[in-house]
């Protein structure tokens, strides 16, 4: 565009040109050459238009490649896009369809299921067999979730807890309504803590002073941790009914703890068998080594009789040798007491 503006404005110059030469009443022969420049600048401003449109219409076929492929990504864009919300309409029904088929098949006690599977599946991972027992089942009928085993002593573990209001609080729409489900939790969970007090904590049938209330997950046990009751932390109102508040997480740490004691129990147990194990073999050791001093006294009687009849042997053995030589000397006098008949 600049160039074109360029060409014309250089005709433009020029004409004005021609025109004020006439004007003045310029030469023939100057008119005439004027004529000619004029002529080369035209067939030179035909050339470089030519060449100028021929560039535009590059840029307008490539324009309209691009305007089309645009096109295109924007049909695919559109497509996937309507795909996408297809595909989500579709996951939003089922979702509420499986919402509606929970809500059917709940139990009516379904609030204490998932705690206690869940607090069953955490046992099972981290204590013996021996170490605990689920639904266990007191003198008066009552049936605790799961006991832990302390030594002598049962750890009751109840794992139903109030939701219904915690529901309210996550789904409250305003601060107000927030406000008044927090009281009702509230209200909840002290009643709950009552329960579990006056129900298991049973030390005539071997439990401990105090019970675990599992709260199956760590945001409502943060919860129980913030809120008070008649401006007193629930925590508190727990821990002196002697009822105490465990999480998944610190349920575990507890567990592990109870693992550790157990291990250190049987360490024990094993060092008193090694104990006695050691006793005995000191008992032993002490009896061998009073038959050994015995072998070796005898021992040192036999030597000593051994010597003894050694050197025995060796006067019997002298003794012999004298009377074989006085034997010998003898014999030898008898022969000179004869006389010698052949000189007779």
């Amino acid at each position: 565009m600049e160039f074109a503006f360029a060409i014309a404005a250089l005709a433009a110059s020029i004409a004005a040109v021609v025109w004020a030469r006439r004007a003045a009443g310029a030469a023939p022969g100057d008119l005439k050459t004027v004529r000619e420049q004029v002529s080369l600048l035209a067939q030179r401003l035909e050339s470089d238009s030519a060449r100028l449109f021929s560039r535009l219409e590059g840029i307008d076929t490539r324009m309209v490649h691009t305007q089309a492929q645009s096109s295109e990504l924007a049909a695919s864009i559109f497509a996937t896009l309507g795909d996408v919300a297809r595909h989500t309409a579709t996951v939003a029904q089922q979702a509420r369809e499986f919402t509606a088929l929970q809500n059917l098949l709940r139990p009516p006690k379904a609030r204490g299921g998932v705690g206690e599977a869940m607090l069953e599946q955490l046992l099972r991972q981290v204590l013996p067999p021996p170490a605990y027992m689920t639904q266990h089942r007191f003198s008066s009928g009552v049936v605790v979730d799961a006991v832990v085993r302390a030594g002598e002593r049962l750890v009751p573990i109840d794992s139903k807890f109030p939701l219904s209001n915690y529901a309210r609080m996550c789904d409250a729409a305003d601060a107000t309504e927030r406000a008044e489900a927090e009281r009702a939790f509230a209200r909840d969970v002290e009643r709950h803590v009552r329960d579990i007090a006056s129900r298991y904590l049973l030390p005539d049938e071997g439990t401990t002073e105090f019970a675990v209330m599992y709260v199956p997950a760590e945001g409502v046990y943060g919860e129980v941790l913030r809120l008070t009751h008649r401006k007193r932390p629930l925590l508190e109102i727990a821990l002196e009914a002697r009822v105490v508040p465990m999480s998944p997480l610190t349920m575990y740490g507890y567990l592990e703890t109870v693992m550790f004691g157990l291990k250190c129990l049987t360490i024990e147990k094993s060092a008193e068998r090694v104990l006695g194990l050691c006793g005995r073999l000191q008992r032993d050791l002490e009896s061998f080594a009073a038959d050994y001093e015995t072998l070796g006294r005898h021992i040192l009687n036999a030597r000593a009789r051994h010597e003894e009849g050694a050197r025995r042997l060796d006067r019997v053995r002298d003794g012999l040798d004298r009377v074989g030589r006085l034997d010998e000397e003898g014999e030898a006098v008898a022969l000179e007491a004869v006389p010698d008949r052949r000189l007779g």
